[in-house]
């Protein structure tokens, strides 16, 4: 274990899928990620497939899954406590919000269980044997109290001006989009 982070970066998604499609990264641990919504799903294909080994993290098939070595099942968010960090880096734990009788995967762990095991098998100690133990580690650690990403540099574009009859049908991103945790429920993928 560590007695506290390394000070230096680590890479990011986009380093990670690039180091991976040359080859320079011996396996992958995948969790909870849908191809499409990486900036370049076409390279994070071949990246996927250029790694030496992937283990995929998943609660359904997916495009990460078809092409993963292994696969091992996860809790849904619902079915177990845990603990989000936002983007700004603030912890936000949660409970679950299913009891286990109204569970349908009453035995699929939880991500940190998943890695704990993981992390045993190649002998390596995290220390993190529990959620009381993965939050207390995560106090321990503080808030991010480093530099943070400076807001946007876009600007809005130019709005329309229709001309006399016509209109302009302006709306937000969609809250629900295709993701893969939507199948089989036609009536939330109905409010799309």
């Amino acid at each position: 274990g560590l007695a506290d982070l390394p000070h230096r970066y680590g890479r990011d998604t986009g380093e990670i899928v690039e180091a991976a499609a040359r080859g320079e990264l011996q396996a992958l641990l995948v969790a909870g990620v849908e191809v499409a919504d990486l900036p370049d799903p076409t390279r994070a294909r071949a990246a996927l497939d250029e790694a030496g080994f992937v283990v995929s993290l998943e609660l359904r098939p997916s495009e990460v899954t078809e092409r993963a070595d292994v696969v091992l099942p996860v809790a849904a968010v619902a079915e177990k406590p845990g603990t989000f960090l936002n983007w700004e880096g603030r912890v936000r734990f949660f409970e679950a919000a299913l009891k286990p009788d109204q569970m349908t995967r009453r035995l699929a762990p939880t991500d940190a269980r998943v890695l704990q095991m993981l992390a045993d098998a190649m002998d390596v100690h995290l220390g993190l044997p529990d959620l009381r133990t993965t939050r207390a580690e995560i106090d321990r650690l503080g808030a991010w109290d480093g530099p943070r990403a400076g807001e946007p540099l876009q600007t809005a574009g130019a709005l329309p001006r229709p001309a006399a009859g016509e209109a302009v049908l302006a709306g937000h991103r969609l809250l629900l989009d295709q993701g893969l945790l939507q199948q089989g429920d036609e009536a939330l993928a109905g409010t799309r």
